[in-house]
């Protein structure tokens, strides 16, 4: 995991396996930073109150009903590209 800041948008970015996803760096349940929690295997979980979610898709683990705001993301060799323009959903 990764924390970074770009155009006044705090994001996180996410490797697992050679994919990477980019979030905006909120929990949706508390606005709590999503880089303060643990990535294990596929599952990111905020710190604060231990929602889940997958690291791919930013789709809810737990609760199944919660989803992560999810950006657009381009590889080029090294460089990770960041669509902040419209998130995927």
């Amino acid at each position: 995991m990764l924390a970074v800041t770009v155009d006044g948008v705090d994001l996180l970015l996410c490797n697992v396996e050679g994919h990477v996803s980019a979030f905006e760096d909120q929990c949706p349940h508390q606005a709590n930073p999503l880089s303060k929690g643990n990535l294990d295997g596929s599952v990111l979980t905020c710190a604060a109150h231990e929602w889940s979610f997958d690291a791919h898709t930013g789709d809810g683990v737990n609760p199944a009903t919660a989803c992560l705001r999810r950006f657009p993301v381009r590889l080029h060799g090294d460089t990770i590209f960041v669509d902040l323009e419209g998130p995927d959903r």
